[in-house]
């Protein structure tokens, strides 16, 4: 009660503040950390989004382009990478970015100490291991890798990564403490009132990369058309609810219950966007029942996928039973394939696979964000239908989390966070089960795949592993992927513009009357 009593004294505060031009967006809870990458989380990394830009970046479907650099290439063997930095870009305190900063910025990422989530990915053992990072001249930067990545350029990209953002080394103390960011972004660093809100200021001297005029993900128009953006901290979905009602917040996600409503009140706009990420069950493949693959195909041919989505999603979604995004420059004819919706067949595949009414347990949570409950109780009525006898243990999220990591369930509802390159969504599911029981699928032919992905960089060579990856899943199904995740939020009149990419607000290129 008193968190919500601060939140809603919070807002009325923030009403009378005369900063008409600030963007105020809400967000479920505060930042852990202002340094990229460290401590972080998924609202602390969509406030990192605004401050910091690495030397690369996603667009909308998923593809790496250059950022701070304005060209990048790798050499034939794939083991240099020689990046040619933009001429027109400043940090926050007015100093040009120089090749000097980019291995100043590498030098302190690879560094033990500085605990960067990253690490294990470029180092020793990792996917993309840097071996070395020079400065040829003043504008251009060369990368070693110990071997080839595919990955590499999308690894450094990662929010997760905290996008492998370029700071001013003024950003650290001489003993090597970190002060604050002084990143390249459209929005500079300002305040911060702990347990209430991050506040940006508007970067006035920021210059976007070439683009065609319009945002497109992490690389297109980039203006910061607002005076600043203020993050309030508001965990309470009522809140949020009344904050955007009186005008006094502009866009905040929105708990999907609230879609009919938004859609219908004339001063509110609903927004709703599709991310990278993915709606799905989680299967144990070497639970005794799930385990054979018989059961997990009667399982995927006895679910009415659009009927299940149109409803967990309320009108939003749409069925995709690959582990590539529907926007991602790799979904395909192949991709959109997935087994039949049929009865008879389930039936078959059942009494073929020897199920004699062992019990099947779904685990679910009921956080209002995502839709792992309602899509367990649908699924439950339409497995039923063929003989599997189904129940559903709802836990809390923690819990579902250390269920999964320990491999201790047979079914899972979850949603998983954006990867915009389809190998490290694979990464997430894929890989030897007796070393990381979190795991879902351990076959080695699928693993071999993944592999491959990795390492091969042609796009058209990529295609290719990745349909033969989901023409052996639709036979296998170590998981049954259920549809892209959607983001849903909500806005005043006022706002203009999209707020929201893969799941962050992404507040450049919005404005507010």
């Amino acid at each position: 009660m008193k968190k919500l009593l601060l939140a809603g004294a919070a807002l009325l505060a923030l009403a009378h503040v005369a900063a008409a031009r600030d963007i105020t967006v809400a967000q479920s809870s505060d930042l852990r950390s202002s340094n990229p990458g460290v401590n972080r989380d998924g609202n602390t990394d969509g406030v990192i989004l605004h401050i910091v830009e690495g030397l690369v970046g996603y667009n909308n479907g998923g593809e790496v382009k250059p950022l701070l650099a304005k060209s990048f290439e790798a050499s034939a063997d794939g083991l240099t990478y020689t990046f040619k930095l933009r001429t027109d870009v400043k940090f926050h305190n007015g100093k040009a970015l120089t090749a000097d900063d980019v291995v100043w910025n590498w030098t302190r990422y690879l560094k033990p100490e500085t605990k960067w989530t990253c690490l294990s990915d470029f180092a020793a053992g990792g996917a993309a291991h840097v071996t070395g990072v020079k400065a040829v001249d003043a504008s251009t930067v060369e990368i070693k890798l110990e071997n080839p990545s595919a990955v590499f350029l999308g690894l450094m990209a990662r929010p997760e990564c905290g996008y492998t953002g370029m700071i001013s080394p003024d950003s650290v103390a001489a003993d090597g403490s970190f002060i604050k960011p002084i990143g390249t972004g459209p929005f500079m660093w300002d305040e911060w009132k702990k347990g209430e809100y991050i506040h940006l200021k508007k970067f006035a001297d920021y210059v976007s990369p070439a683009n065609d005029g319009k945002p497109d993900g992490m690389v297109g128009s980039k203006r910061p058309l607002a005076d600043g953006i203020k993050f309030m901290v508001i965990p309470d979905p009522s809140t949020v609810k009344a904050g955007l009602e009186s005008g006094v917040l502009d866009t905040a996600e929105l708990s999907p219950d609230l879609i009919p409503e938004f859609k219908s009140n004339p001063k509110m706009q609903l927004i709703v966007a599709r991310n990278n990420g993915k709606n799905l069950f989680y299967i144990q493949t070497r639970d005794k029942v799930m385990g054979k693959p018989g059961v997990r195909r009667a399982m995927a041919m006895a679910l009415d996928l659009d009927e299940l989505v149109a409803a967990a999603s309320n009108g939003t979604g749409e069925a995709n039973g690959s582990m590539v995004s529907q926007d991602s420059v790799y979904f395909d004819a192949v991709q959109k394939k997935r087994l039949p919706y049929d009865l008879e067949a389930a039936k078959k595949e059942l009494d073929a696979s020897g199920y004699k009414g062992e019990p099947i347990s779904i685990i679910a949570n009921k956080r209002g964000n995502v839709p792992s409950f309602p899509v367990a109780v649908m699924a439950q009525a339409m497995l039923q239908q063929i003989g599997l006898n189904v129940q559903i243990e709802v836990l809390d999220y923690a819990t579902q989390v250390d269920r999964r990591r320990s491999g201790n369930y047979q079914i899972i509802s979850q949603s998983v966070a954006p990867r915009l390159d389809p190998a490290l969504m694979y990464s997430f599911y894929v890989g030897d089960k007796d070393k990381n029981a979190s795991l879902m699928w351990d076959d080695p032919k699928a693993i071999e795949l993944m592999k491959a992905a990795y390492v091969e960089a042609d796009q058209a060579k990529r295609q290719k592993i990745f349909d033969a990856f989901h023409e052996l899943m639709l036979k296998d199904v170590p998981g049954i992927f259920l549809y892209d995740m959607v983001d849903v939020w909500g806005a005043t009149k006022k706002l203009k513009g999209q707020p929201v990419w893969q799941s962050n607000a992404r507040l450049w290129e919005v404005s507010v009357d």
